[in-house]
């Protein structure tokens, strides 16, 4: 009877390990995570984060910051995200001295209002020029050989992998 009794457990612990196994999911890490912790706190404050641009090939990349700037993003000091000073590096010269990045980006923090209205902005932008492009594509319609647009926008995450077994 022991046998039994000690058989039934470990099949039992055997099931639970799988299925402890079947909730998490691997994701390989990105250099653009940022801790939920963190976005959590700023969200609380009313804040949205977002990585920026600082260098390209090398050189300050003046352009996009003064574009950001002028957008009201606002460079992350170490002292807000002192969890994050492991995995990044802080500037420790120049202008943007103290400024949390990853690379040649730099963490950046905007009111979620105004970042809201940003993104609603850039996204009738992008619906006034597709619109555009239909009606001047629609112009040019002659009956004997009539457009017809049947496209539809879909956004996709990539392919998941297939193997061969």
């Amino acid at each position: 009877m022991a046998r039994n009794i000690t058989t039934a457990s470990r099949s039992a612990e055997s099931r639970e390990s799988n299925t402890r196994e079947m909730d998490y999911e691997y994701r390989e890490p990105s250099l653009l995570d940022i801790p939920e912790s963190v976005t959590n706190r700023f969200v609380d404050q009313g804040m949205k984060l977002r990585w920026i641009r600082m260098t390209i090939r090398g050189q300050e990349d003046y352009n996009n910051i003064g574009k950001k700037m002028a957008e009201g993003w606002e460079f992350v000091g170490i002292e807000e995200v002192p969890e994050m000073q492991h995995s990044s590096i802080v500037k420790d010269n120049g202008r943007y001295e103290g400024t949390v990045c990853r690379g040649d980006l730099a963490l950046a923090k905007m009111p979620i209002r105004k970042a809201e209205s940003r993104q609603r902005y850039f996204e009738n932008q992008s619906r006034e020029m597709v619109d555009a492009v239909n009606a001047q594509l629609m112009n040019q319609n002659d009956s004997r050989m009539p457009i017809r647009n049947n496209s539809k926008t879909q956004v996709t995450k990539g392919r998941t992998p297939k193997f061969q077994d």
